[in-house]
């Protein structure tokens, strides 16, 4: 099965003792013959300018690694930031991240980004914590004329989820802390597998759980390669 990986997050957490590198990640691509989207937890931790410069540094080195560019809004130059020309050096997708930055999804300046996001024509991956009400995210989704990726919501919010699926304008959701019961079969109906993308966090969390899930969920082979590969298409655009 070819996969996409939305979350590929190698380098230091100063929360935890465990680095995750390049190699680390290229090795995981290797075994599921995979693609995904990574950015260097410099960008989420420390500063911004740095980690997107690692970032494309770490995309150079393997096709397979398509870069995203990240910003803190909390930063005084966050909404300075030149998406446009972000893009034109090759970054694939805007990543944010609320639940490590501690900031809210109706920050005005994480607006002020997204909407630039928007106007470059990237998509907006958001790293949001277990919690995050999903109706925060579809105000968010609706605010940009780009999908928007939210990672981290969990089991506790599948019933939301289920129903966010005609208000929600181009939001997707990853399925990584879906993983329990019939979670993915249900929404894989409801609101449907368009709507699902597979997201690791690897290396900073372990892929092998959510791709157990995908590989043994009862749907059919459209839904399976919808949320392995296929929206990642949709959504990236161009060859994966």
């Amino acid at each position: 099965m070819k996969l996409f990986d939305f979350a590929l997050l190698p380098g230091t957490d100063p929360r935890s003792d465990a680095e995750g590198t390049v190699d680390d990640v290229l090795q995981y691509l290797e075994t599921v013959d995979g693609a995904g989207l990574v950015t260097s937890l410099a960008g989420a931790f420390y500063d911004f300018a740095s980690g997107n410069r690692q970032t494309l540094e770490m995309a150079g080195r393997d096709q397979r690694l398509l870069p995203g560019v990240t910003v803190d809004p909390r930063r005084l130059e966050a909404t300075q930031l030149d998406l446009r020309a972000a893009a034109a050096e090759g970054f694939r997708a805007l990543v944010l991240f609320p639940a490590i930055q501690s900031w809210p999804l109706s920050h005005l300046a994480a607006a002020i980004v997204a909407g630039k996001a928007s106007e470059a024509g990237l998509p907006v991956i958001l790293h949001v914590s277990r919690g995050t009400s999903v109706s925060a995210l579809v105000g968010f989704a609706r605010g940009v004329d780009v999908p928007v990726v939210a990672c981290g919501i969990a089991y506790g919010s599948v019933g939301e989820v289920a129903a966010a699926g005609s208000e929600a304008g181009d939001l997707v959701f990853s399925m990584r802390l879906f993983c329990g019961l019939d979670n993915i079969e249900s929404l894989a109906e409801r609101p449907g597998a368009e709507r699902l993308v597979f997201a690791s966090c690897e290396p900073r969390s372990s892929h092998a759980m959510p791709l157990a899930v995908l590989e043994s969920a009862a749907i059919g082979p459209e839904a399976r390669e919808a949320i392995s590969i296929g929206n990642a298409r949709r959504i990236l655009g161009g060859a994966l």
